[in-house]
């Protein structure tokens, strides 16, 4: 069998079509994700990744907790309806948590005793001393149907 020898110059020109074939798919791929909805143009992008980051930051609190004294806390909460555990921090957190992102100060009461549990938190500015700048919840099954939020615009289910 013969062998047939390919001068350099047909190999070196294949070379040079195959990046403007990626080339090209590049700038389709890119293309199709500008012109997504809701992702038209680079701005509503950034605004539209931001507000799914804030609603991820919503959905759970995820960083470790420092403070000056030795404290414990041990909590955790089955989606609202079932919680377990307790302690009180005052302190600063640092990770995702309150709908925020990074190193901010924080306060936690919490209890939980299976179907009912009391909340008592802050994140950022707020003072200890005036429950106004805390947030409160009755939690599990029956804070949800026996401490009921009077103002209508307020979140009553579980969380």
């Amino acid at each position: 069998m013969q062998s047939r020898h390919v001068p350099h110059s047909q190999t070196h020109e294949t070379a040079t079509r195959s990046p403007g074939r990626a080339a090209r798919w590049a700038l389709a791929l890119a293309v199709g994700l500008v012109a997504c909805p809701g992702c038209t143009f680079l701005r509503k992008a950034y605004v539209y990744t931001g507000d799914r980051f804030k609603d991820a930051a919503d959905m759970a609190d995820l960083g470790v907790t420092m403070t000056g004294n030795r404290t414990y806390s041990v909590y955790a909460c089955a989606g609202g309806l079932f919680t377990l555990g307790g302690g009180t921090i005052d302190g600063y957190f640092t990770g995702i948590g309150g709908s925020r992102v990074g190193v901010f100060r924080h306060y936690n009461k919490t209890i939980g005793l299976g179907l009912y549990s009391y909340e008592e938190f802050g994140w950022g500015e707020f003072d200890r001393g005036d429950p106004e700048t805390l947030d409160r919840r009755h939690k599990g099954l029956i804070g949800w149907l026996f401490f009921r939020k009077k103002d209508k615009d307020d979140c009553v289910g579980p969380t």
